[in-house]
């Protein structure tokens, strides 16, 4: 057994005689002694002993005095405490005081070696716990720094780490998911932790990672996650496939919704020109005509469609500058209505009112875009109308800046879709139920173009009542109002 230990005494024939004898009934110990309490004081600052021995009665500090000082010093060291025979209350004082044992005098040397050497085997198991809580600690912090998400479950299902990419990902903080069931923490876990595959040891490729859906918060996260088992319980790993699952989704309805949009001009286009081509059919003028103008109609509503999947990808590349002007924001309404009627003078059963105040501010942004995002909010007031009623357009002043209102009376937007109708691909009516079409773009556009400048749209709706958009942009600056007012007066 290698070890040191300190021997404090004040009787120097017990200081030469008692290490001798252990040295003889313990191998390669190595003693150090002191004759008093503030001696032996410098070296237990300087060394940490496996074990120290103290007589109680000294000189000046005595050895509870000392005692209580080690405690101070190295809180884990053993310390036996020497007596005198008959000194039971100085014992149990020592004990009380955090001494590991005493041993009275004469001293029994078989029981004072066997009770050094189990403190000896005490304070070498106090090390070796303590170098293993330093190993997880430096493990710990290397796992607060790596991006994917790693928490670890007991055989008691209770989770015992959880380092920041697991709150990162999944929203919930340590202090919420840390001592409690994982079944607490993680609804639904019950039902994914068998499907989740658990490799006996780690390695590259040992198994492979499971993906599986988690319900937090009212949002779907799907993780890709695989656990590891040792003999504390299962360390887990994971990290999030919600966007590309997102992303695959939406491949899936830009598939769907192109092909759809497609197949119908497409289907009229070479129907007419199929029929123009026919030898046998001699064909009126006016036939020629009306199968022409199905050409070109279609052919212009595949060109819209193109234009709409390329610009709404030129919004997501950064692609695409936007002026940054003041805007006459009741010059711009009057003439966008006014075109809107015109556009839609065949519907008799739509009516368009507008609200303008006598003086406005000045907004700031693109002219253009924002004609553009007036003029499809417009559009789909009318489409999402197909019983008629009244389609108007309000502008007025608010705190710091300007709201446009496009209100309808159609068939509105059940309350789950209003926080969906601004994604890309979605539409109200997807099924067509309704007659209504399009690429599910046009509100991701309009969305997009609004927030590059600076401003928000939003939605109020009530099925079966009809819907409002709301665009609100913040006041020009004074460079950009005296821009308007030339553009007005130019």
């Amino acid at each position: 057994m290698s070890a040191r230990i300190l021997l404090v005494d004040d009787d120097k024939a017990l200081l030469d005689a008692l290490p001798e004898a252990l040295q003889l009934r313990m191998n390669g110990i190595e003693i150090d002694t002191s004759e008093t309490a503030i001696e032996a004081l410098e070296r237990i600052r300087d060394t940490d002993y496996d074990a120290i021995v103290s007589d109680i009665k000294m000189p000046g500090m005595d050895g509870l005095a000392l005692l209580h000082e080690i405690r101070e010093l190295r809180p884990t060291t053993p310390t036996l405490m020497i007596t005198g025979h008959g000194e039971r209350d100085l014992a149990v004082q020592a004990l009380r005081g955090g001494a590991y044992d005493f041993v009275q005098k004469p001293i029994d040397r078989d029981y004072f070696v066997a009770s050094l050497e189990r403190a000896i085997q005490l304070r070498r198991l106090d090390r070796e716990v303590e170098q293993q809580r330093l190993a997880l600690e430096r493990h710990a912090r290397v796992l607060e720094h790596v991006d994917d998400g790693v928490f670890l479950i007991d055989d008691g299902g209770v989770i015992r780490h959880w380092n920041p990419a697991a709150h990162a990902i999944t929203g919930v903080p340590a202090d919420q998911a840390l001592e409690r069931k994982a079944a607490e923490t993680l609804p639904g876990w019950e039902v994914v932790a068998p499907l989740i595959p658990v490799a006996s040891m780690p390695g590259p490729g040992s198994l492979e990672a499971k993906v599986v859906p988690l319900e937090l918060d009212g949002r779907e996260l799907w993780l890709s996650i695989s656990g590891v088992t040792f003999s504390d319980g299962i360390v887990y790993a994971f990290r999030s496939l919600t966007e590309e699952r997102a992303l695959d989704e939406l491949k899936g309805e830009f598939i769907a919704t192109v092909s759809h949009e497609l197949r119908t001009p497409l289907a009229a286009i070479y129907g007419s020109a199929q029929t123009l081509l026919r030898e046998d059919v001699e064909f009126e003028e006016s036939d020629k005509k009306r199968l022409l103008d199905v050409i070109a109609h279609e052919s212009e509503r595949l060109s819209r469609i193109a234009d709409d999947i390329l610009f709404a990808n030129k919004l997501d590349s950064g692609q695409l500058a936007l002026g940054e002007n003041g805007i006459d924001l009741r010059a711009l309404a009057r003439d966008v209505v006014e075109e809107m009627r015109g556009c839609f003078a065949a519907r008799e059963d739509i009516s368009f009112e507008l609200t303008v105040p006598d003086a406005l501010d000045s907004v700031a942004g693109d002219p253009d875009r924002l004609r553009q995002v007036l003029i499809n909010l417009i559009d789909n007031a009318v489409k999402y109308s197909p019983d008629g009623g009244r389609v108007e357009v309000a502008v007025e002043s608010r705190d710091g800046g300007v709201r446009i209102a496009v209100r309808d009376e159609g068939i509105g937007i059940a309350p789950l879709e209003q926080r969906r109708i601004f994604g890309k691909f979605y539409r109200v009516d997807p099924g067509l139920a309704r007659g209504v079409g399009g690429t599910g773009l046009g509100l991701y556009i309009c969305r997009e173009l609004v927030r590059r400048m600076d401003g928000r749209l939003s939605v109020s709706s009530e099925e079966g009542k009809g819907s409002t958009f709301a665009v609100d942009l913040p006041v020009a600056t004074a460079a950009g109002k005296d821009a308007a007012a030339v553009a007005q007066t130019a």
